[in-house]
Parts: structure tokens; C-alpha cells; sequence
């Protein structure tokens, strides 16, 4: 740790008892104004040479020293009469660099290196393990009910999620709006599920899904420009009500 400064100035002086300065008078220094105290003796001048003892000049100014390696800000001195404080005098360039540190607690550092595991820097990977959500938002007061909302340099909305779940993407040009890859999806394996229920990856109240292997099956009516209104029934017996168009395709 760095050595602080002390003495030097107009106010440090060694005295007697009465108050008369006394020149060339030979003190001690310590750590504290109690009988326990520790006295020290590791102090260097100004040029930071060490010293064998502190000792007053012709006048009886205390010379600038410094303390111990220990960051001292406060020592006391002791030249006969009893031990005086001396507080560094370097307390207020301190001070002044302190507050005009760019992180002079260190807690932007500490803050960048916890936040890294959560919200990583741009271009890096956000990694949670296994079953942990590692985003959890909370709407208070957007009135569009917005969780997510990612818009481009003009303010126009792109990407909404909004708190009821609903998903709304709008893309830059012709570029293709939603891509699901599904590798090594088998035929019986569901890619979309649309359930009647609670979201679920299994058929458990599904009215619209899309198979591994390209296959769609829906609970409902599929209404394209292409399909007419024919309907299909297949089995040892014809449907009870056929309409125009109906097909039947008999077996057993």
C-alpha cells in the first residue's frame, strides 16, 4: 500500500509544554493516543529515504515524512509533552482524485463481471444451465402491454412480445418473417403445436400442428383458394348426410 504524507505545514510544530517551539527536538511516532498503541518506526522522508527518528528542524517545524506502507491517514507524534495527532496532509489530492476516478471503488468493475453471467456484452453468449430461465420480464406500465419490443433506427416496431403471450413479427423487407429448423424430427414428431389448452410440445388438445416431415394435421376446416368444399369420408359405410361433391372411399 502506498505511503501517506504528514507534516510540512505551518501548523506542525514540536513543543514543550508551555507552547515554545523547540528546535531539533526528537519525537516518536505511533499508531494511536493510547498506552497500547504500537510505536512505529518504518518512516522515510521526503525524498523517501528512510528515517531513524523524526526530529523538529531549527525552527521546530515538524519536516514533511511519510508513514508506514499501511495508508495511514492519521499518526501521532510524541516529543515529550505527550502524543499530538497528525493528519496527512495529502488527505484533500486524495479526495480530489477519488471523486474524479472514473471507478474508484472498483464497483463498475465488480458490476461488469456479475452482470457478465447474466447480460453479456454485445456479440458474446448469454448461458444459463439446463431448466433455468435466464430472462424473467414483468410488465408495469406500458400501456401496449410490451415485454419485449425490438424497433429499428426510425422508431418503427419490429418484434413485440407482448405480456399476453402474443408474438408479433414484422421484418425488414423480403426477408423471410419466421424459420423453425427442426433436425432429426422424425414423421410422428410434432415441430408446431397449436393446443386449445395451456401451451404444450405434445398433441395433448391440439387443434393445428406440423410434423417433422412436413405432414399438417388440423382439428378443423382448412380453407385455402385452391380447395373446394368437398368432403371426405372413408369406411364400410357411406356418410349419413352426403352432400354434392362428397367423396366416399368404401372398405372392409
Amino acid at each position: 500500500m502506498a505511503r501517506n504524507l504528514f507534516g510540512g505545514t505551518a501548523s506542525d510544530v514540536a513543543e514543550d509544554i508551555d507552547g515554545r517551539r523547540v528546535p531539533g527536538a526528537v519525537g516518536t511516532v505511533w499508531d494511536g493516543p493510547s498506552d497500547g498503541a504500537r510505536q512505529i518506526t518504518d518512516l522515510t522522508d521526503a525524498d523517501g529515504a528512510p528515517i531513524i527518528q523524526l526530529q523538529a528542524d531549527v525552527r521546530g517545524f515538524i519536516p514533511a515524512f511519510y508513514g508506514p506502507p499501511s495508508d495511514a491517514e492519521r499518526l501521532w507524534v510524541d516529543f515529550g509533552v505527550g502524543r499530538i495527532a497528525l493528519v496527512s496532509v495529502t488527505v484533500g489530492d486524495r479526495l480530489r482524485k477519488h471523486l474524479t476516478d472514473t471507478d474508484p471503488h472498483q464497483s463498475r468493475a465488480y458490476t461488469d463481471e456479475r452482470l457478465a453471467a447474466y447480460l453479456p456484452l454485445r456479440g458474446t453468449e448469454v448461458q444459463a444451465p439446463a431448466g433455468d430461465s435466464w430472462l424473467t420480464a414483468v410488465v408495469t406500465d406500458d400501456p401496449a402491454g410490451n415485454v419485449i419490443r425490438l424497433r429499428t433506427a426510425d422508431g418503427a416496431e419490429r418484434t413485440r412480445l407482448r405480456n399476453t403471450g402474443a408474438l408479433y413479427l414484422d421484418v425488414i423487407g423480403k426477408r423471410t418473417p419466421l424459420c423453425i429448423g427442426a433436425p432429426g424430427f422424425g414423421a410422428g414428431q410434432t415441430v408446431i403445436n397449436v393446443s386449445s389448452t395451456s401451451a404444450t410440445p405434445s398433441s395433448e388438445g391440439a387443434v393445428f400442428q406440423v410434423k417433422g416431415d412436413g405432414s399438417v394435421v388440423s382439428a378443423g376446416t382448412i380453407t385455402a383458394a385452391n380447395l373446394g368444399s368437398a368432403r371426405v369420408f372413408s369406411g364400410p359405410l357411406p356418410p349419413a348426410a352426403p352432400r354434392p361433391g362428397d367423396v366416399w372411399v368404401k372398405y372392409g
